[in-house]
């Protein structure tokens, strides 16, 4: 079961989000066919993981490249306590963004231990600029 690491960085242009994910193989595998089935899905797909945060993937016609952020469920923020208590982390791309996020995931699990980022998905698809970077870990078992 993939397990989901939320860190926040100080960086020239503010406070950014930083997401690490760790999984074995299998757990990439599954998460590949996660956004696979995101996009037939007429909602969103939910994962949940042995952590705080889950996951909604979706996708968005508009969408022309991969957008993640970290949300609460009404994504409003009254308060710092608000924006602290983030646990929905949001995946949102149009079909063909999804299906390249997928296949990309795919070749993560068959790559070994070691880690990539989630910004290296595509190299004709981009990965949002304003959206947190992930880091991708696969653990052997």
């Amino acid at each position: 079961m993939l397990k989901i690491e939320l860190r926040q960085m100080f960086r020239s242009n503010g406070l950014i989000d930083d997401v690490v994910v760790y999984g074995v193989p299998e757990d990439y595998r599954q998460f590949s066919e996660k956004v696979k089935a995101a996009i037939s899905s007429p909602g969103a797909v939910m994962l949940s993981y042995d952590s705080p945060v889950c996951m909604e993937i979706s996708k968005s016609d508009e969408s022309k490249v991969l957008f993640t952020s970290l949300q609460n469920k009404s994504n409003k923020y009254l308060s710092m306590e608000d924006w602290n208590a983030r646990s929905i982390l949001r995946v949102v791309g149009s079909e063909a963004v999804l299906r390249e996020l997928s296949a990309f995931l795919s070749d993560v699990s068959r790559r070994g231990e070691g880690y990539s980022y989630i910004s290296e998905f595509s190299v004709s698809k981009e990965y949002s600029c304003l959206a947190p970077e992930w880091r991708l870990h696969v653990q052997n078992t």
